[in-house]
């Protein structure tokens, strides 16, 4: 789906039409376009299986959204900027209740502790009912852990798949959250759109 298409049915579909049909199945810009892999459909299920088993979630809790998806960002703020090659990652969607309550319980413990982590964005993701990781500093158990897992799964997944960028890990607690979240984030390029025409 072209950046094109998206700004076209911003324009005449609904909100959580647009998140099915942009943001769900196995269309991936970033294994089609990017790294122009053979079966980009089959090497998306073979990334999803390999996290799958990595990571303990199931399969069909795991994809990836935002501009490694589409090649383009849907954040607002970011006027549909492509994917850059220097700065972009890959947002991968972990749906986890197990993950994302360590990780809430762990920075809920940081805070007790009065350990300062920047809790102004953290809460805000909380709040939303995710948790976004990308590199977390070893300041509690559970992240040594978590650590420990990734720093194996970063190695493989860039030798398995040839993914030369960085993850950032999106823990939901649910597909309802999931939903939610980008749906509402549709709405407001909707809004934008309707202040500008």
């Amino acid at each position: 789906m072209t950046k094109e298409n998206f700004q076209n049915d911003i324009e005449i579909k609904d909100s959580p039409e647009i998140f099915l049909n942009y943001l769900q199945g196995n269309q991936i810009w970033y294994f089609r376009d990017y790294l122009k892999v053979e079966n980009p459909s089959e090497t998306y299920d073979e990334f999803k299986k390999f996290v799958s088993k990595s990571l303990g979630v199931s399969f069909n809790n795991v994809c990836i959204v935002g501009s490694g998806k589409l090649g383009y960002s849907l954040s607002p703020e970011k006027n549909f900027s492509d994917f850059n090659e220097d700065e972009s990652d890959i947002d991968l969607v972990i749906v986890s209740r197990k993950y994302y309550y360590q990780f809430w319980n762990a920075y809920l413990d940081l805070f007790e502790d009065k350990v300062n982590i920047g809790y102004k964005y953290i809460t805000s993701t909380i709040f939303r009912r995710f948790i976004s990781i990308k590199e977390p500093k070893p300041i509690h158990p559970f992240f040594k852990e978590w650590i420990s897992r990734i720093e194996k799964f970063n190695k493989d997944y860039q030798l398995l798949f040839g993914i030369k960028h960085d993850i950032n890990y999106r823990i939901y607690d649910s597909w309802e959250s999931v939903e939610r979240y980008h749906i509402k984030g549709i709405q407001e390029i909707k809004e934008l759109n309707t202040q500008e025409n």
